[in-house]
């Protein structure tokens, strides 16, 4: 029991690391004194954030609108729901650290880039990889009722393949980008 205590106090201290950035001043603020990251890719920083937001909220997007066709997942078996649920899951998410990732601002402090830019590439495969099963479960769903609602059936496997598309090109395009340390 004594071990795991000293590893779980171990692991939080990990996780609020970034605290020891933060001194307070003569007025009892706090303030930021850890490094930052500045983007230096060859598109600019707006451009760059606006594909992103193309790719990874059109991606959440067509997650959420294959989720709400009418008759794709009703009464759906398991190999469907599970992977299309996590899909869900992960590509909000994707958005909310997106989100996170964009009001960072630039340069961005070196806490906000770890918890956003370095763990987006792995969310947005994660997503399009789910999105994927999604789409060949709906597949085997579709041949298992020998194509009945094959349009319902079929938009939400299009969807689902273009969302794969699009959180895969996000992910590629998150990994290209460059950002410089500064201390």
């Amino acid at each position: 029991p004594g071990r795991y205590r000293v590893m779980a106090d171990r692991e939080k201290k990990k996780k609020r690391a970034y605290l020891d950035d933060f001194e307070k001043d003569l007025n009892g603020n706090y303030r930021y004194r850890g490094a930052h990251y500045r983007y230096a890719g060859e598109i600019p920083r707006g451009k760059a954030l606006a594909r992103l937001w193309a790719l990874c909220g059109g991606g959440a997007a067509l997650t959420v609108a294959a989720g709400v066709l009418p008759g794709a997942t009703a009464r759906a078996p398991l190999y469907l729901e599970l992977p299309y649920m996590a899909a869900l899951v992960l590509a909000l998410y994707a958005v909310v650290v997106l989100v996170r990732a964009t009001r960072g601002g630039d340069p961005m402090r070196a806490y906000i880039h770890e918890q956003t830019v370095q763990k987006l590439p792995s969310l947005c495969v994660a997503s399009a990889v789910l999105c994927g099963v999604a789409a060949a479960g709906q597949g085997v769903a579709l041949l298992a009722n020998e194509g009945q609602l094959l349009g319902t059936h079929g938009v939400f496997i299009l969807f689902e393949i273009a969302a794969c598309a699009a959180f895969a090109a996000a992910a590629g395009m998150v990994k290209k980008m460059s950002w410089n340390r500064e201390e």
